[in-house]
């Protein structure tokens, strides 16, 4: 009982502390997977059923907090380890490490100034750059002189991440597809667009978009306003969610779209790449009642959290605006709709709605009637107690056609029991595959993840590593699965509905305590991708384990 207690008291708190990030995990994982293959028909080598790596290990120093990013920032042909520390004391450090023969060596260390918030990578002239961000500038930072040079002037009502140290945000986007870095920084009454030049120069910023429809209200059992609590690490997400794009007048550009009260906004990109500062609006005939699927923390403010989490209330429904997106390929963008249903956070029912979208002279009409319904077997992804639920719109075997991926934590009294007494996570994949235009009732492929129970371990849960991207270089998705503590399992992508092989590659490798410190990132530009895994520690040196596939 007193162990029981423990996680749901654990539970609860976690819960309202990490409010923004159980809702919106799943955006950050949908927007990466659509920038990813906006536009891009992998070329289709045999499948190969065998993966070989190098694993190396760094240890890349104490810190009160650590955040690591990779590059090419020295313009080399292997990337490098950007690592950005912050001390007891709150001093900044960042410490660059090269690979050379064989083997990773320190390269540089430098200060970066206080007022420094937060970090990204971009390309930009045709090399990467750390991008350092303060209260009123986007800055890179020049390897060779060790000092930030200022970028372009943005004014934000960013706030500094409460634990003091210097998060990765993910602000740089292709905003007009000409295959440039762009920057969208969001504010809290509109977005900051500065698009990148053929010379590796900025234009002037300019804000686009309406303010939050939520400032002044309160999400869910926090005390202060949506404009109190302002942009975090957690809260961008949220911002960026509201951005959308199209081609919404045919004319080969892509559009900035946002949603506006009662109506959207568009801006129209010029021959110059250049975006309008004065919208044009259109409506449709289809209901929803917000954009974004952040906006339904507001519609649970003053709800006992008790009976939200296990379903002690009344039945809700919601419509949200999910994405516009092509889903049937014929080269127009339709609107898809996320509608919600349920009497708990955590077991929302989830219907996709797809409204096809048909070019007209005066832009892109969309069907009020629904041409596409797809209906996942699990919870509403992104809605999960633990936020590691998910959903990814994006081609998963290199057909060129878009297939779709729900990951399901299992949050039931049986998936409960397996965390309290197996310290173990369960999740079902759920995966869709379109075929002849559309997609089938059932999942085209489903699988169960059931990490090793471990009913001795007093102080941690397992949250299984799972990860999608191209490990062998045959354009399709790969799937990796962390099995338990010290092994990882990998699935490589196959031709046909099952997606993936049954029988995994097993690799011996430790999985972080934190599923999201394990990533994909790009060393070598050999169109395979490579495993990294930070492992942050309070008491000893920070590690980094990477797999490079070969």
């Amino acid at each position: 009982m007193e162990k029981r207690n423990l996680l749901y008291k654990r539970f609860f708190s976690a819960t309202r502390r990490n409010l923004f990030f159980i809702l919106f995990f799943s955006v950050c994982l949908l927007s990466c997977a659509a920038r990813s293959n906006e536009g891009v028909v992998p070329t289709m080598i045999p499948a190969t059923t065998e993966f070989t790596f190098k694993q190396y290990e760094i240890e890349t120093g104490t810190a009160k907090h650590q955040t690591v990013l990779t590059g090419f920032l020295l313009g080399g042909d292997y990337a490098e380890l950007a690592v950005v520390n912050v001390d007891e004391n709150g001093n900044r450090h960042l410490h660059i490490w090269t690979f050379s023969e064989g083997t990773w060596v320190p390269e540089l260390n430098a200060t970066l100034r206080s007022e420094v918030l937060f970090v990204d990578v971009a390309n930009i002239g045709g090399r990467d750059r750390l991008i350092t961000y303060d209260q009123n500038r986007l800055n890179w930072f020049d390897p060779e002189s060790t000092t930030e040079r200022v970028l372009v002037e943005v004014p934000t009502n960013y706030k500094a991440a409460k634990d003091g140290g210097i998060p990765y945000v993910d602000i740089h986007r292709d905003v007009n597809r000409d295959g440039l870095d762009d920057f969208i920084v969001p504010d809290i009454d509109g977005f900051w667009i500065t698009t990148q030049l053929q010379d590796g120069s900025f234009t002037d910023p300019i804000k686009l978009g309406p303010p939050d429809p939520f400032l002044d209200e309160t999400p869910m059992d926090d005390t202060r306003s949506y404009r109190e609590i302002g942009i975090t690490p957690l809260t961008v997400l949220w911002y960026m969610s509201r951005v959308h794009q199209m081609d919404y007048d045919q004319d080969g550009r892509s559009d900035l779209v946002f949603w506006n009260t009662d109506h959207f906004d568009v801006y129209r990109q010029d021959a110059n790449g250049m975006f309008s500062k004065v919208p044009e609006t259109f409506t449709v005939d289809i209901p929803f009642d917000t954009d974004g699927a952040y906006a339904i923390a507001f519609g649970f403010s003053g709800e006992n959290m008790f009976s939200l989490i296990f379903g002690f209330r009344k039945n809700t429904k919601r419509r949200v605006l999910h994405t516009f997106q092509d889903m049937n390929g014929d080269g127009v963008s339709d609107l898809v709709i996320h509608a919600l249903e349920g009497r708990s956070l955590g077991k929302q029912r989830s219907l996709y709605e797809v409204h096809f979208g048909t070019p007209t002279p005066d832009g892109i009409v969309f069907a009020q009637d629904v041409g596409m319904t797809i209906r996942p077997r699990g919870t509403a992804g992104g809605l999960q107690p633990w936020g590691y639920s998910a959903q990814g719109f994006q081609d998963l075997d290199g057909d060129g056609k878009t297939d779709i991926l729900f990951k399901d934590v299992k949050t039931g009294l049986t998936g409960m029991g397996r965390a309290m007494l197996g310290k173990s996570i369960a999740i079902d994949l759920e995966c869709y595959r379109m075929e002849d235009g559309t997609y089938p009732d059932k999942p085209t492929t489903r699988r169960k993840i059931r990490p090793d129970l471990d009913i001795f371990e007093k102080d941690r849960v397992f949250f299984p590593v799972v990860l999608l991207g191209d490990l062998n270089g045959d354009g399709r998705s790969d799937l990796l699965v962390g099995k338990h503590w010290e092994e990882l399992h990998l699935f490589p992508g196959i031709p046909g509905p099952a997606l993936f092989a049954r029988k995994p590659q097993k690799v011996a490798i430790a999985m972080p305590n934190d599923e999201r410190n394990a990533r994909l990132v790009d060393l070598n530009k050999d169109n395979k991708q490579d495993l990294l895994i930070h492992y942050p520690s309070t008491t000893n040196p920070h590690r980094v384990t990477l797999l490079s596939a070969q």
